[in-house]
Parts: structure tokens; sequence; C-alpha cells
């Protein structure tokens, strides 16, 4: 994905700093690093530039998804449709698709601008009383790599991770990808050794309690899990959904992929 040049007099554009704080509250929520000073990776925040004579773009900010800085360089040596170029553009638009999703379930009125080149938020409620407080302490649970899941697995679920700019979770509570173990589907269905992945939101929204916030919870894991598929299958992880009928869906990781964006 190309970044658009710099708009004439975009240096005179300013973020109106309530309404940015309220958006990067919510990303935290929802358990999304920022890109500080416009380095990824993470979501970087900007005014908004119009993209024509007729787009009234004052006051709005404009989001992108900014991956590793090695995919970034990558991509940018290559053609289009060429591998490192084509991952980047697949983890870009899957990102900025799941904020589509995930910005207005915690208070954002967020729109996709010039097919998911940049996505705009113009206003935001605030937080709900019960997400409005301090993290709390670090939720109990699962280790956020299950025991049993293979070397290979986990390897390469931290190196696609990398690339797409996307966090592992390192804790328990720890904001980010969880690998969880695999429940067999039937008895032919060996899963052994691979991975169901999920998402961890902010200790926030974790330690939030009540229907309200079990049903946040649950939805920004189901959008976040979506950008996962496509994202990590563009950074070189082998992955598979299982969706069956009344049970919850798998996202299975069973390691590296025969083409990875980068070899080296």
């Amino acid at each position: 994905m190309t970044t658009a040049p710099p708009e004439p007099g975009s240096a005179r554009l300013r973020l109106d700093p309530v309404l940015a704080d309220r958006v990067m509250d919510a990303l935290h929520l929802a358990g999304l690093p920022l890109a500080h000073g416009g380095h990824g990776p993470g979501v970087h925040l900007r005014p908004a530039h119009p993209l024509d004579d007729g787009d009234h773009c004052r006051g709005l900010i404009a989001l992108h998804w900014l991956p590793s800085r090695r995919l970034a360089q990558a991509a940018a040596t290559e053609e289009h449709q060429q591998p490192a170029h084509t991952a980047q553009q697949l983890v870009v638009n899957a990102v900025q698709h799941a904020l589509t999703e995930l910005l207005p379930l915690l208070g954002t009125t967020a729109s996709e601008a010039f097919h998911l080149w940049e996505i705009r938020v113009s206003d935001a409620d605030p937080l709900p009383r019960d997400l409005a407080g301090p993290p709390g302490p670090r939720p109990h649970g699962p280790a956020p790599i299950a025991p049993g899941i293979r070397p290979d697995v986990i390897t390469a679920v931290h190196r696609s991770a990398h690339l797409a700019g996307l966090p592992v979770a390192a804790r328990p509570g720890d904001p980010g990808i969880i690998l969880r173990p695999c429940p067999p589907l039937d008895p032919d269905d060996d899963t052994s050794g691979i991975a169901d992945l999920g998402w961890n939101p902010s200790r926030r929204l974790a330690n939030a309690t009540g229907p309200a916030a079990r049903n946040l919870r649950a939805a920004v894991e189901e959008a976040v899990r979506r950008s996962l598929a496509v994202a990590l299958g563009a950074c070189g992880l082998d992955l598979w959904w299982r969706r069956p009928e009344g049970l919850p869906p798998q996202l299975r990781a069973y390691g590296p992929s025969e083409n990875p964006p980068i070899r080296r």
C-alpha cells in the first residue's frame, strides 16, 4: 500500500485533542498498539487530508495501520503484486477493516475512505462508566501460550505477528494474540500440537463486569480474529478456520507456510 503525499497546507492541520484522546482510549481498550510519531508498528493518527476539492474533512482524524518496519521496507523495494508488497497490502487492509468494526463498538464514529486507504473518525461518545476507570489488577487466567503447542507453531505465530505489527501476549491478561488448545472436532481430527488463535483485549476491558462488557469483549475478539486470519496468513503462517455447527469457530495455526513473503 502506498502512502499519499501530504496535501498542500497539511502542516496547518491539527488533531482535535479531545477526539484524539478518545480514539486512543478506544484503541487501548481493544488491545491494539499505537504508532507514535508515525513510526510503526501500530495505529497511526493524523489529521485527515482532503481527497478532492469537495472533501470537507476538517476536524476528522485519519487512522492508518503501520506494519513492522521490516515488512514496510521489504515492500518498498518491490513492484506491485510481489510477495512483500502484497503481504503489506493484505495486512493493512485486514487490520483497517477490523478498525471499522471495532471503533463503533467502542463509541466512536468511524468510516472507510477511499477503499480502505484510511479510516476516518468524526465523533465519539464518552466511555461507559465501567470502562472509564484504571486498568485494575492483571486478570487471572491461563498462560497466553497453552502447554503442548508445537515449538514450530509458536515460532511461526511470533514471526508472522511481528511482521504484521501485531502483539503476542506475553503474560496472562496481556493484550495480544493468544494460543489456546485446539480440541478435536471428531475422532479423526488430529489437533495435537496446533493452536486455536484468540485475542486478549486490554485489562480494562477484560476486568469489566456485566453482560454488556462480556458482549463487547466477544465482539472485539471476533473482529480482531477475522483480521488475524488474513494478516498472519499473508505474513507466512499456515492457518485455517474450522467452523463446527453449534460450537465456537477455531482459527487453527499449523506452522510456517511454504511461501512466506520474506525468506531472509
